[in-house]
């Protein structure tokens, strides 16, 4: 680190992480559980097709002047107006009905990578509409609210016990959302100044470790995890350097008020601490990190400066 310098950590009268549940809250939680049953499908047969409709449709598709298609997709689901390799075939579906068989020209620009060679290419498309229908999601019904929970007997019933689950997990998280805003309270208090090479070492050292538990816990390479998540290694890295820095503030934030308050354990503090590791010890409770009383005394002192934290700095 080129600079630090502790700033106002006294009295910032941060606002407390909000636990009180909101309705959009609950209708998220709704969502979720209507999402979790299966949707409802409806036939359209003489109504003309509308955006969002989905269709099973045989396409052919030709090259300009060529008479064996290139392109031949059957029994293909698509929905209308949706973005995808087939998007210049959805666009000209509007107002068609089943049964019909719509035959146009159009130059593609597909995003799948098996295309890509007819990328700007100009094609005659035919398509035959197979199918037509809606999704629609199921209604919450007071027999559908029961598979849901047996006890509860209408929509009240299920939005009062969402609401209760959605506080004991607002309530379970208060702490280290209450930690992150003073933290972000803190920061802006601080002049420092990161030395890069000191962050970029910090940063790879945590896309390693990152990696590894990635494929001990979750048993996924790393490639993977990136599919998954749409980014690129680099990405990642960005990623890992922005908490390599959080990291390297908060702890030189904490040293520095435990230095400045002058905070310690106390006799009695330590004397319980050695007796809680001395008895798991022997019960074999412990992972073998916490076995180190040093390692077991300084998280006890940062968790004491950081109760200290909240103490002075969260508003009443």
């Amino acid at each position: 680190m080129k600079q630090f310098e502790l700033g106002q950590y006294k009295g910032l009268n941060v606002k407390r992480f909000d636990t009180t549940v909101q309705e959009e809250e609950i209708q998220q939680a709704l969502d979720y559980i209507i999402g979790s049953f299966d949707e409802i499908e409806e036939e359209k047969r003489n109504e003309p097709i509308k955006t969002n409709d989905y269709v099973i449709v045989d396409i052919d598709g030709f090259e300009k002047d060529a008479t064996v298609p290139v392109i031949r997709s059957l029994d293909t689901k698509l929905r209308v107006g949706s973005e995808g390799v087939f998007q210049e075939v959805s666009a000209n579906l509007l107002g068609k009905k089943m049964g019909d068989t719509v035959t146009f020209e159009a130059v593609i620009q597909p995003d799948a990578l098996e295309f890509q060679r007819w990328w700007g290419s100009e094609f005659t498309f035919t398509v035959k509409i197979k199918s037509v229908f809606v999704v629609k999601k199921p209604e919450l019904t007071e027999e559908l609210i029961r598979k849901v929970e047996p006890d509860l007997k209408n929509l009240e019933d299920l939005k009062n016990m969402l609401a209760l689950k959605i506080t004991h997990e607002k309530e379970g998280k208060e702490r280290e959302a209450n930690i992150l805003l003073i933290f972000q309270a803190l920061v802006k208090q601080c002049k420092y100044e990161f030395d890069e090479e000191e962050l970029d070492s910090a940063a790879e050292d945590l896309y390693k470790k990152f990696t590894e538990e990635l494929k001990i816990v979750d048993d996924m390479e790393l490639m993977e995890y990136l599919i998954h998540r749409k980014i690129t290694a680099d990405q990642l890295l960005a990623e890992c350097k922005e908490e390599a820095s959080r990291r390297i503030l908060w702890e030189l934030m904490i040293n520095s008020v435990i230095e400045k308050e002058e905070i310690n354990l106390t006799p009695d503090e330590i004397k319980y601490l050695e007796k809680r590791i001395n008895e798991s010890r022997q019960n074999g409770q412990l992972p073998e990190e916490f076995m180190d009383i040093n390692f077991l005394l300084a998280s006890y002192l940062r968790k004491k400066t950081i109760d200290y934290l909240l103490k002075i700095n969260l508003a009443s």
